[in-house]
């Protein structure tokens, strides 16, 4: 009678064979899903693009399903990852709102819009950008109330909002950023006081308000932050012992 049950050596060529087609199955899937989410991105970027007007047509003939995204002006893609991480528009002329579908970007991490003529509030999808570590849309005509869900970013150093149509108060939510080094809210219409909290920013080094309605007094918390360098509050109508102060 012959013996047909699988000798040892069978079965460790077996076993190989099986780890071997995981593995291929793996690294099939794994690319599979990452041209899938990219494409994802380059479908948020798209609709982004739809409900903004580009008076110098430089997204026009750059902008296209046909090309990848990765090779799209303004935007740049993670070497580790393969998704957008960068999106760069400033100074291009730009007009519109800021489509919610940004928010889709999940491993953005710096957001240049400033120099535009961008207008509107901040959709809260935003909040879901959580790698950021850059945002950047000084120089636009952005209205409404500062966002309080920013402080839900932990991880952006550079807040810079200078230069638009920014109303009502600082949200104190803002001292939850705990990596922040950059805050410049200058040259809006902010009211209100100054929140303590913002003296929990230890990572601060430029604080930058002035040209806004602010009024009361200068909290003292704001001193106690050993990192600041830059503290800029003129015009407005605070009292203290510094409205505007550099520190070498």
């Amino acid at each position: 009678m012959i013996d047909t049950r699988p000798t040892p050596m069978g079965n460790i060529k077996f076993y190989f064979l099986w780890i071997f087609l995981i593995q291929r199955f793996m690294i099939g899937f794994t690319a599979s899903m990452s041209v899938s989410n990219l494409t994802t991105d380059q479908s948020m970027l798209l609709e982004f693009k739809n409900q903004i007007l580009d008076p110098h047509d430089v997204l026009a003939s750059n902008w296209s399903s046909t090309s990848s995204v990765c090779h799209w002006v303004g935007v740049s893609c993670s070497a580790h990852h393969g998704r957008v991480s960068i999106l760069d528009l400033s100074n291009m002329g730009l007009k519109g709102t800021i489509a919610p579908h940004l928010g889709n970007l999940s491993f953005l991490v710096s957001l240049n819009l400033s120099g535009n003529n961008f207008h509107g509030y901040l959709p809260k999808e935003l909040a879901k950008l959580h790698r950021l570590k850059l945002i950047d849309l000084s120089y636009n005509a952005f209205n409404g109330e500062i966002p309080s869900w920013f402080g839900a970013l932990h991880k952006v150093k550079y807040l810079i909002l200078g230069n638009n149509t920014f109303t009502g108060t600082i949200p104190p939510t803002l001292a939850n950023m705990s990596n922040l080094e950059t805050l410049d809210l200058g040259h809006n219409m902010i009211h209100g006081k100054i929140p303590y909290e913002i003296g929990d920013l230890q990572k601060l080094k430029m604080f930058r308000v002035r040209y806004n309605q602010l009024f009361g007094s200068i909290p003292s918390s704001i001193f106690n932050i050993s990192s600041l360098r830059l503290i800029s509050l003129t015009n407005n109508t605070l009292s203290g012992n510094f409205l505007e102060l550099k520190i070498f």
